[in-house]
């Protein structure tokens, strides 16, 4: 008896390794690549939802937020 999750996942680990003709040095050099870039990506995203929404508007999360960044907001 055959499991259609592992049937699943080794279709899926075909169709990839046709997408780089079976060749692990192009998967290895593509993925070296797609995280370079996903985490220059990540680098130039907001840490945090006030710094991508400006100044918080309460006094708390005002004052939260100069603690974290010793910058009165």
């Amino acid at each position: 008896m055959k499991d259609p999750i592992v049937q699943e996942v080794r279709e899926a680990r075909a169709a990839v390794a046709a997408d780089f003709d079976f060749d692990l040095n192009k998967f290895f050099a593509w993925a070296k690549a797609h995280t370079a870039a996903e985490r220059k990506a990540k680098h130039w995203l907001p840490t945090s939802p006030n710094k991508a929404l400006g100044t918080p508007k309460s006094s708390a999360a005002r004052k939260r937020l100069e603690r974290h960044s010793g910058v009165p907001a």
